[in-house]
């Protein structure tokens, strides 16, 4: 069910991100990879495939490595709610 269909007011709590990464390959110039997977984590290959390092969503050194893909972290934001706040006038429109 939804907050709608059972009449309760949304969350108002930060969701986590739940963006789909595309896979991706970049050939490192020492026969390595670095590869993005669809979860987002990031694995440091090496020239014989096996996974030397990973890294996570969570981690904090992941923008350093996502950046290689273009990608930047964002911080996780709350959906704005109107409502009013007592002693305020609401704008016109």
């Amino acid at each position: 069910m939804t907050d709608e269909l059972i009449g309760r007011e949304p969350s108002r709590s930060p969701a986590p991100p739940r963006r789909r990464h595309k896979r991706r390959e970049l050939e490192l110039a020492d026969g390595g990879k670095l590869v993005l997977n669809g979860d987002g984590s990031i694995h440091h290959l090496d020239a014989h495939g096996n996974t030397t390092r990973t890294w996570t969503l969570n981690d904090p050194e992941w923008p350093h490595e996502a950046i290689r893909f273009g990608l930047r972290s964002q911080p996780a934001t709350v959906t704005p709610h109107r409502g009013y706040v007592p002693g305020t006038k609401l704008p016109r429109w």
